[in-house]
């Protein structure tokens, strides 16, 4: 039972940033409550999300890590995450936290590993003024369709408004994004992926580029002890023109990272 919820949270998360951190040693005896506390932490020169920089394109360098908590039978877990973050368009913020709360498992004998949480963002600002918090709903699958490949796709709805954006009669914008991310096991810790992602809004014309699309490749390359290595590249639909801090033009991002 302890080496399939193993195999269920590494499939399962594998295509996540940052929730890959909890897959590490779940196969180890639960020590609190029924479940393990897992770890990671990131170092790398900058943190992409659906094809956005969060840390205004190098200026500051991405550092992030999280604490997680699994139950070992059921499969529910829950945890908080921190990150750098830097923003032209809001030069106050000046760090990102999270706490998140789900509950992962099969679908009987199809194969199809689920993975649903709950993740609220907590934007820190310098000024101590309003936060531009929100919530998102993640519903993901994925599934082995053969032994090296793996099929991870994902429907994220906002439960608020989409980093605080309201229309100009004060209604939320709400936000939603579909992503599909194919990862190919290589052999001897290498790994290739690769994402097609779309983030779509309720009232698009109150978010600076609109609706957009995004995708990236990239390689990793696993290491003893839960060390890996990565490096993709990352791009997206969105004009130069409107793009005016180029966060949503081209990146190429390398890593390190350490499970624990």
């Amino acid at each position: 039972m302890r080496k399939t919820l193993k195999k269920i949270v590494i499939t399962t998360l594998a295509a996540l940033s940052p929730l890959s951190a909890m897959a590490t040693d779940a196969a180890s005896e639960p020590d609190f409550l029924g479940g393990n506390f897992t770890g990671w932490v990131e170092f790398g020169n900058e943190r992409m999300f659906r094809g956005n920089s969060e840390t205004q394109n190098t200026e500051v360098p991405s550092l992030q890590g999280l604490v997680t908590w699994t139950h070992e039978d059921t499969g529910i877990y829950a945890g908080y995450w921190m990150a750098t973050n830097k923003f032209d368009l809001v030069p106050e913020i000046y760090a990102e936290s999270g706490p998140y709360i789900g509950k992962f498992g099969t679908i009987g004998d199809t194969g199809i590993n689920y993975n649903v949480f709950l993740w609220h963002y907590i934007y820190h600002k310098s000024d101590g003024d309003y936060q531009p918090n929100y919530t998102e709903l993640w519903l993901t699958a994925n599934k082995d369709v053969t032994e090296n490949l793996n099929i991870y796709v994902e429907f994220v709805p906002t439960l608020d408004a989409w980093f605080g954006t309201k229309t100009d009669k004060g209604d939320d914008v709400q936000g939603y994004s579909a992503a599909i991310t194919p990862t190919y096991q290589l052999g001897n810790g290498w790994a290739v992926n690769g994402t097609v992602g779309y983030q779509w809004f309720s009232d698009p014309e109150f978010v600076q580029p609109g609706d957009w699309m995004y995708a990236n490749v990239g390689v990793t390359k696993s290491f003893r002890d839960g060390w890996k290595a990565s490096l993709s590249y990352h791009d997206t639909n969105v004009d130069a023109s409107t793009d005016t801090t180029e966060i949503w033009q081209r990146h190429l991002v390398a890593s390190v990272s350490k499970s624990f």
